[in-house]
């Protein structure tokens, strides 16, 4: 039976000229052995990714004047069919960064591996794949949608920690077996905000592609230093600094042009191994996440027509407390 086109049906397609993407990867490792348990690092780290997976709009509306949602269908480039996602091998991305590290091996009943990352990652999507629309609102000039990526973070470091606690061998048995012998791990990380863009919440291209960027209105989007916390989170940026983009335009913004609030953890986890026979034990474990329970704050509201906009109102998980016994057999 032959297959029925209805008008203005959508469609998801692959492009014929799709060609295989491909990666690469550079780092240039300097180490310094201060001791025999003490290691010092510096990198320099690299990539570039080369015909990504891309996915756009190639049948949008032509704007006019006289345009309007309604006739949208009437002024597609392509008459009688409706939106056309078209997969192609469009992307591009490149990543670089310096990373340094201090590694003091395990001796004397602790270790510490500690890393600090300084990056910059660019790229025209981020999370794209071929039945997804990520070519940005400008379907005639994908650069547009060029910025840093979603996941850009320009300065990140992680401590962890392993510290073997006192046996307490020539203590009391009692106390030997409640309080001697425990294991703590620790993982500290902090790091810089990621990016988020500023769009319209309107579709005033009427091109039928969506997610236009806001307009910039010409005013600084940085607010006065020394805000308190309450006052971060009720305006993280100048919102005046952005407005609805003009009709026929996709904004004079762009992607990931702001970055939201960066945050910090500490995530511990203690536990003992209590024999029971030469073969058997149990583990008791308590496992915290985030265990200072503090607020890490969440991305802005960045849609210029949200009754939110400007403001936080989401956060990460506070503290998340796992206990454990498990027989090791």
């Amino acid at each position: 039976k032959n297959f029925v086109f209805q008008p203005f049906d959508e469609f998801d397609v692959p492009s014929p000229s799709i060609v295989t993407p491909y990666a690469q990867n550079w780092n240039l490792v300097v180490e310094h052995q201060l001791a025999n348990n003490l290691l010092l690092r510096a990198a320099y780290v690299g990539s570039k990714g080369t015909h990504l997976v891309f996915d756009a709009q190639v049948n949008p509306a032509i704007y006019a004047p006289g345009a309007t949602l309604e006739n949208e269908n009437q002024r597609r480039l392509y008459a009688g069919v409706g939106p056309i996602d078209l997969g192609m091998t469009s992307g591009w991305s490149r990543y670089e960064s310096v990373q340094f590290t201090v590694q003091k091996k395990y001796s004397k009943g602790f270790t510490i591996l500690a890393n600090y990352t300084i990056s910059k990652s660019i790229d025209n999507s981020s999370y794209c794949t071929l039945d997804n629309a990520c070519g940005g609102p400008n379907p005639f000039n994908y650069n547009d949608n060029s910025g840093l990526s979603d996941f850009d973070t320009p300065q990140r470091l992680v401590v962890s920690g392993i510290v073997e606690h006192p046996k307490l061998e020539n203590h009391n048995p009692l106390l030997k077996m409640m309080l001697g012998g425990w294991q703590s791990n620790v993982i500290f990380s902090a790091q810089s905000g990621i990016p988020f863009t500023v769009y319209s919440g309107i579709d005033n291209a009427l091109m039928g592609v969506g997610n236009d960027f806001a307009d910039l209105t010409g005013a600084s989007w940085k607010l006065a230093g020394g805000q308190s916390r309450a006052a971060e989170i009720q305006e993280w940026f100048n919102t005046k600094a952005f407005a609805v983009n003009a009709i026929g335009t996709i904004g004079t913004g762009r992607r990931n042009q702001l970055r939201g609030p960066g945050n910090w953890n500490v995530d511990y986890a203690l536990f003992k191994n209590f024999a029971i026979t030469e073969r058997m034990k149990v583990q008791l474990r308590g496992e915290f996440f985030n265990f200072f329970n503090h607020t890490n704050l969440g991305q802005p509201d960045g849609t210029v027509t949200s009754p939110t906009f400007g403001q936080i109102v989401t956060a990460m998980d506070p503290r998340i407390t796992q206990l454990s016994l498990k027989l090791v057999f």
